[in-house]
């Protein structure tokens, strides 16, 4: 076999080698591109809820302070978001009411007047910082925190 012939073995696979390498570094800049906007996004992570655990107290008319801090993926990587404070899963469909005698309003005040037992107060906020409560549902990307209420 001469040079000649040589050459044009390899050319087909030298070519076939190359756009294979072109069509990797293509997905390989486009996958980048996405993941680096994804990451420019500030977005809520988790939420707490304190205190974690409370009893309502007669000598405080039997209610209880929650309050909620918001962790995010980027500076500033903690703040107080606005949050949903419900008793139970505001959205989940299983979900049963809150029982009569209990409450939360939407500063995260609790009261127990005439609930006996322990429920669940739960801070739910989207994911996204910038979208209002009122857009918030069952399908939308959001992150809850709970904590627990007895009432004496």
């Amino acid at each position: 076999m001469n040079l000649r012939q040589k050459s044009r073995f390899h050319a087909p696979t030298s070519l076939l080698y190359l756009l294979v390498l072109g069509l990797l570094s293509a997905i390989v800049a486009c996958s980048g591109g996405m993941m680096n906007s994804m990451m420019t996004t500030r977005q809520l992570q988790s939420i707490t809820v304190t205190p974690a655990s409370a009893t309502a107290q007669s000598m405080s008319n039997h209610q209880v302070q929650f309050s909620a801090m918001g962790h995010f993926n980027m500076n500033p990587m903690s703040a107080a978001p606005q949050v949903l404070w419900s008793i139970g899963n505001p959205f989940a469909a299983s979900s049963m009411p809150a029982p009569e005698g209990v409450s939360i309003n939407g500063k995260g005040m609790a009261q127990c007047t005439t609930f006996v037992g322990t429920v669940m107060v739960q801070a739910t906020a989207p994911m996204d910082p910038n979208m209002p409560l009122s857009q918030m549902s069952m399908m939308t990307s959001n992150v809850a925190g709970m904590a627990q209420l007895t009432c004496p």
